[in-house]
């Protein structure tokens, strides 16, 4: 059997964020649950995208090309709703178990985002 972390793009689908949170410039965390963030992530074999919704309403989205090396899954968007994010590299460590996909971002040692996604198609 393969094992689907190393496989070439073991991501390809489309994943739905089940939870998670966000460290912002000052400080402030943002629990995903708690601002009922809901998010849909498309993987092809090359691009991403994804759109989020925060309380009911549109949050964000974005598209653009992504990368894989051993476990550091990388986003570089091209189009997004936030034209700050739009060329900046997005690199997560990441872990893939059975249909359940978690990410961690770290900026200067500090975790800044936690992702944990499940496969739905």
């Amino acid at each position: 059997m393969t094992d689907p972390v190393n496989a070439p793009k073991p991501l390809i689908g489309a994943w739905e964020l089940v939870s998670g949170f966000y460290v912002g410039e000052n400080g402030s965390v943002t629990n995903y649950e708690n601002a009922t963030v809901k998010s849909i992530k498309v993987l092809s074999e090359k691009k991403f995208s994804f759109v989020t919704t925060a309380n009911g309403a549109f949050y964000a989205a974005g598209a653009g090309d992504y990368s894989i090396e051993k476990d550091l899954y990388t986003e570089i968007p091209s189009m997004a709703s936030e034209p700050a994010m739009i060329g900046q590299r997005y690199a997560f460590q990441f872990k893939l178990e059975a249909g359940t996909w978690t990410n961690s971002r770290w900026q200067a040692g500090v975790l800044v985002e936690s992702e944990v996604w499940k496969r739905v198609a």
